[in-house]
């Protein structure tokens, strides 16, 4: 059981919502905060990044975007926290390095 499963704020909707949407926030910026997320995307627009590393990239935004969608998905289904997906192996230290 999270913290945020004994949290009474998480009875009301919108509170559940902003809750949700802040421990997403705070799990992807623990493996890549926003400075690297904003040079990691740079270095791929410039075409810096090998190939390996552009797929690792690649996979890392998807893992953001499915951070999003279980904030979404929690909100809607209290019930389901907890249901966190993992990061892609590696991307933490791809973003340690920008």
């Amino acid at each position: 059981m999270g913290r945020l499963d004994r949290d009474p704020l998480m009875s009301r909707p919108r509170d559940r919502n902003a809750r949700a949407q802040a421990e997403a926030r705070a799990r992807i910026t623990a493996v890549a905060d926003l400075p690297a997320q904003v040079n990691l995307q740079g270095a791929a627009l410039a075409g810096l990044l090998s190939w390996e590393e552009a797929e690792l990239f690649r996979a890392g935004q998807e893992w953001i975007l499915d951070m999003l969608r279980a904030s979404r998905a929690i909100t809607a289904d209290p019930g389901r926290f907890g249901d966190w997906p993992d990061p892609p192996e590696g991307f933490a230290a791809l973003a340690r390095r920008f």
